[in-house]
């Protein structure tokens, strides 16, 4: 009799199927978080992709306002030409010292020199600017009175660096704006007050002091009180020098990096549009730095390849070499006093950027803002002649009427006029640094952007 030996088979056990159910859920939490990484490694890209393309448009606009800079730095100071102005204003912080404008929180120390303006007239190359008139009509101009500058921005990350929004705000200038209240009045003016005024026209005016604004031409920006938030109230122009030499309005919160725009902002802010208008001037934000640095050609450069600049350590390392000329902060070697007017400049043994300038103001100790601001002016020698004691002496435009006010037997010469450039010597060059950070990637992208004053 032959015996078959039969295999019996049996299902799996629960204890098997418990297992087999928790393998598979830990494969499927390994797919899905390996989906996520992913992901979320493509966002990030996708955010470096914009943030970099951002800039890189942010910089050829800027490349283009440069360009169209209508003054002449390089053949020094644009004293007596009708062709407006360019205005750098240098704040106390550094790359290497941003405690300045870097929050009490930030523990990344990421933030760095937010606080300088660029400030300047153009003509554009192409396209006219355009411009909002009484809140509806545009209007175009060939030429505009344009600023670049950051303030902080009002929502902050916690525990990340402190970030900034960088504005751009853009003035047409228009002698004679032909249309609404200025064609329908004799003189050419407006009624109203600045700098709210400028959040419905997009045009560059000044005040008189009695109410009644005008459009600006190019040799009227050429005088600091009828630039952008220079001197609003149109007081201390003809009556006495209240108000010389023309800061930024209000202590300079025009550039103090500190202070972010109110939220919401009242009609009467005039660095930021407000209101409907609200982020039409926003060029680019979580901005962690905007440096504006000039070229002093005689700046002592390393063996490292940078300048001998004591703001940033960093520049301290390698031995001297013959080699000079760099991109450096103004006054970068921290001097806390100007030379005065009629000085030797710059003084033996400096170079023309490195110190604070001359102090615009004949007698004062002072120049156009606080001694932790530089400022690169191309002037204008109107003051000498414009009937107004600037300097308080109680004589007027002693430097050009004709006298010797100073009794060192020669008339009119440097050391009786009433006002000077801050650094009275050509500007060959101009370099701006932008550098972004990006949240969710945690990445730090910078564009820099150069433009030569001398010709090619």
């Amino acid at each position: 009799m032959n015996s078959f030996t039969l295999s019996r088979h049996r299902g799996m056990t629960l204890v098997e199927m418990l297992v087999a159910t928790v393998i598979t859920l830990i494969m499927m939490g390994l797919v899905a978080q390996l989906f996520g990484i992913m992901g979320e490694g493509i966002s990030a890209s996708r955010s470096i992709i914009e943030m970099t393309d951002q800039l890189r448009t942010i910089s050829h606009k800027l490349r283009q306002d440069l360009a169209g800079i209508s003054v002449d730095p390089a053949s020094a100071n644009q004293s007596d030409s009708p062709s407006g102005y360019l205005e750098i204003i240098e704040g106390p912080a550094s790359d290497s010292n941003a405690t300045p404008v870097r929050l009490p929180a930030d523990p990344t120390f990421l933030t760095a020199d937010c606080d300088d303006v660029v400030m300047f007239t153009a003509r554009s190359l192409q396209e006219p600017f355009k411009g909002i008139f009484n809140s509806t009509t545009s209007m175009e101009s060939p030429t505009a009175e344009i600023s670049w500058f950051c303030k902080r921005s009002v929502q902050q990350p916690a525990n990340g660096p402190t970030l900034y929004t960088l504005y751009r705000r853009q003035l047409l200038v228009a002698a004679y704006v032909g249309a609404g209240v200025f064609s329908a009045n004799t003189t050419n003016s407006i009624s109203g007050t600045l700098p709210g005024m400028q959040q419905v026209y997009d045009v560059s005016m000044h005040a008189d002091g009695s109410g009644n604004l005008y459009p600006n031409s190019l040799i009227d920006l050429a005088k600091r009180e009828n630039r952008f938030l220079h001197n609003s109230t149109g007081t201390g122009v003809s009556v006495a020098p209240l108000n010389f030499p023309f800061p930024p309005v209000g202590s300079f919160p025009f550039i103090d990096p500190l202070t972010p725009p109110p939220d919401p902002a009242p009609a009467t802010y005039g660095q930021t549009l407000t209101g409907v208008r609200e982020g039409e001037d926003v060029v680019l934000t979580n901005v962690i730095a905007f440096d504006v640095r000039v070229f002093d050609p005689e700046a002592p450069i390393r063996s490292s390849g940078f300048a001998v600049t004591p703001d940033d350590p960093s520049f301290s390392s390698g031995a001297l070499t013959n080699a000079t000329g760099a991109y450096v902060d103004l006054n970068w070697g921290k001097s806390t006093s100007p030379l005065t007017i009629g000085s030797l400049f710059p003084a033996v043994g400096t170079t023309a950027f490195q110190g604070l300038g001359i102090s615009i103001q004949n007698g004062g100790t002072f120049t156009i803002g606080p001694s932790t601001h530089a400022i690169y002016d191309t002037w204008s020698r109107h003051y000498e002649f414009n009937g107004v004691d600037d300097d308080s002496n109680t004589i007027v435009d002693q430097g050009t009427d004709g006298f010797d006010n100073n009794s060192n037997n020669l008339v009119d010469d440097a050391l009786e006029r009433e006002t000077s450039p801050p650094y009275p010597v050509p500007l060959r060059g101009i370099e701006i640094r932008i550098r972004c950070y990006e949240p969710s990637s945690r990445q730090v992208r910078q564009v820099t952007v150069r433009h030569t004053f001398v010709p090619h």
